[in-house]
């Protein structure tokens, strides 16, 4: 066994739960013994940790998979960690009876209402995510635990604890962390993250969506579980045969590829070259419907396309399903806050209610209370300003009426304010290159469309593209024209229905310029930002006046309530920085949001964030992060994107672009356009009428 205790860097702080904890490892201390905990950083140089591995030294692992491979490996040592069960020295000296260390968020699992979980407390999701207390950064492992004294006499102060524990705690990360014996799994576990890192990499390339490998096991244990359900009863899943979907793709490994030639898929080869091919599905860019009878694997196909867009662990069955980090699962969200949204390529020609002058001007739509289809509308238009390359739709949880509308509806209902997704599909890829990957099986029309088409029958994927298009033609469907501005399926984009880059409203954003706080709400679903001076509770915020609430239920990829959590933090500082950047829209305000996690990770956001007049070494966000959640989990832009639009009582406002005249023609190409169309209608209700 290495020991290599002497290369770690130990410093202590004063832990803020310091009480609670006490409370929890008191109970069953007798003999006039206290408890006290602390808060432990520890670092080492990689180099020094990982030693020379399998012949393979910290530099090649480092340049072969870069900071993906920084990522897996401080995602690797957070899984371990979790899984020892001795994180315990005893008889330090005659004071110190015993130290122990464990996660930040362990101390949280302490209350009596939330003891049930303790026992499911080792379990740690598939995702491989940034995290803020084990990660890499400047080629050093940083760790932050929280450290349990037992003591005889007294409770012991942090110098107490600073010259009697550093030597202990040293020995005793050196025991934990003996990897020796763990090295060919660690390897794996780095060249599987770096592996799908190239494979997203590669579908930007080949302008494809996702990668579903041969092999995978998509289903999950149950609604509520992460891990994988045993095959059989799951089908593991399989291209279709004879498709142009069904392709395999190579990456060049470098020296990672020997440690993927264990690898239990059977879809993945090694050769010689360090190349590793997988054979399995590719997405293709542009229109996907997944068809299907009711339970036959639909959704689970769309939610593994989803989950993509993370890295996934090892025996996942998931690991070789692996999506453009752009794609968002776009949804109905009956009740949203919505904010000068231009849904009006969806929804135009709003009625008026009585007693209202004013029509409503769905180019800058705004709700306090959103209906499905104009919530749905919003999110689409929203994931486009963000930059989404391909947006995810269920129609299990979409609104129908926004999905599509038949010829019979058509027919009966000939003034509708709304213009079905399915219209625009096309004109969203041709005009703006952004994908559909569609979940459809009850409405035939949606077989115009498509370029591809998965079907499922009994969980086993077929090619049925040239089928639909043959149903689509017998049908005719898709050669009925629409007032002129194309067929019916298959409208060009109107240009004035392009969102324009938007910002945070200056009045809006300095409200939370300093002194903000992150809480979270209805058992992780929603999010409040307020002041710290605030003294109103969170919890009467959301029953008396929703401002600064978000309702993130229904934002269907994120993970955690610590990523939840994480971009509450995020979306602060988004705000404290909007009104010094007046010429940044949304997407160039996540951009510079995520250089700055990629260069400082999640605690940078968290000092940065720390209060000019608050002289302690620590933010108030980061001492509000350890008592709520403990760490946080590193979210992706586009969830951090949609909790800030979602938050109640938030004014965006566009940003000034420049006229070169396109956008006047398109102005009076769309007023020709209403115009034949009110003239159509007007002529099909005349002879109803007669």
């Amino acid at each position: 066994m290495r020991d290599f205790s002497s290369m770690w860097s130990i410093d202590f702080l004063v832990d803020p739960l310091e009480s609670r904890h006490r409370y929890h490892h008191s109970n069953g201390i007798t003999n006039g013994s206290t408890t006290a905990s602390f808060l432990v950083t520890a670092s080492i140089p990689l180099k020094d940790f990982l030693g020379d591995i399998h012949q393979t030294s910290y530099q090649e692992v480092q340049q072969a998979g870069g900071r993906a491979a920084r990522v897996a490996i401080a995602d690797f040592c957070a899984r371990y960690f979790v899984r020892q069960e001795c994180k315990e020295l005893k008889e330090i000296d005659n004071n110190f009876r015993s130290v122990s260390l464990e996660t930040l968020d362990q101390a949280l699992l302490y209350s009596k209402r939330r003891q049930r979980y303790q026992n499911g407390s080792k379990v740690c999701p598939p995702y491989v995510v940034e995290r803020s207390d084990f990660y890499c950064q400047d080629d050093n492992l940083n760790l932050m635990l929280r450290i349990n004294c037992c003591t005889n006499h007294g409770t012991p102060n942090l110098q107490d604890v600073e010259d009697t524990c550093t030597i202990p705690c040293q020995q005793l990360l050196s025991k934990i962390f003996s990897l020796d014996s763990l090295i060919p799994e660690l390897l794996h576990h780095i060249a599987c993250t770096v592996l799908q890192q190239r494979i997203r990499q590669q579908l930007m390339t080949m302008e494809a969506v996702a990668f579903l490998g041969n092999g995978s096991i998509l289903p999950r244990k149950s609604g509520k579980s992460h891990a994988p359900m045993a095959s059989p009863p799951a089908v593991p899943f399989q291209a279709p045969k004879d498709s142009r979907m069904s392709q395999s793709i190579s990456i060049d490994m470098g020296p990672l590829a020997k440690y993927l030639a264990k690898s239990t898929t059977p879809s993945l080869q090694v050769n010689n070259h360090n190349m590793v091919t997988l054979s399995g599905l590719v997405v293709p860019g542009g229109i996907t419907l997944i068809c299907g009878g009711g339970y036959h694997g639909k959704s689970t196909t769309l939610q593994a396309i989803a989950m993509g867009v993370y890295d996934k662990i090892p025996g996942d069955g998931r690991e070789w399903c692996v999506s453009v980090s752009s794609a968002v699962t776009v949804r109905a969200e009956d009740g949203r806050y919505v904010n000068n949204c231009n849904i009006s390529a969806f929804i135009s020609n709003l009625p008026t209610p009585p007693g209202v002058t004013k029509a409503m001007d769905t180019k800058h739509f705004s709700s306090q209370d959103a209906s499905g289809s104009t919530s749905q509308a919003a999110n689409v238009v929203e994931a486009m300003e963000m930059g989404a390359t391909a947006m995810l739709v269920d129609e299990d949880i979409s609104a129908a009426n926004f999905m599509a509308r038949d010829g019979r509806m058509r027919a009966l209902v000939m003034d509708e304010s709304i213009t079905p997704l399915l219209y625009r599909v096309n004109g969203l890829y041709q005009t703006h290159k952004i994908s559909s990957v569609v979940v459809v099986g009850g409405v035939g029309d949606w077989l115009d469309v498509p370029h591809n088409v998965l079907l499922l029958d009994k969980y086993v994927a077929y090619d049925a593209t040239k089928k639909a298009q043959s149903i689509s033609y017998q049908f005719s469907y898709g050669h009925v024209q629409y007032a002129g501005r194309g067929v019916v399926h298959r409208l060009e984009w109107d240009r004035s229905g392009t969102p324009i880059p938007r910002r945070p409203l200056d009045s809006f954003a300095q409200q939370y310029g300093s002194d903000v706080s992150v809480s979270i709400l209805d058992g992780g679903h929603a999010l409040s930002l307020h002041r710290d001076n605030d003294d109103s509770d969170a919890m009467q915020v959301i029953d008396d006046d929703e401002e600064g609430c978000a309702d993130a239920s229904r934002i269907q990829q994120f993970l955690s309530r610590k990523q939840l959590y994480a971009s509450g933090v995020c979306v602060a500082w988004l705000l404290q920085r909007a009104p010094n950047n007046p010429h940044a829209g949304l997407q160039s305000l996540l951009q510079q949001l995520d250089d700055l996690l990629d260069n400082g990770g999640m605690n940078q956001i968290l000092q940065d964030l720390r209060e000019e007049r608050n002289g302690s070494k620590h933010s108030k966000a980061w001492i509000h992060t350890l008592e709520t959640v403990g760490y946080l989990e590193r979210p992706r832009s586009f969830e951090i994107g949609q909790v800030l639009t979602r938050l109640h009582g938030i004014k965006m406002e566009e940003i000034p672009v420049e006229d070169d005249g396109e956008e006047e023609a398109a102005r009076l190409e769309e007023e020709r356009k209403k115009k034949a169309l009110a003239e159509l209608w007007a002529k099909r209700k005349s002879k109803s009428i007669e």
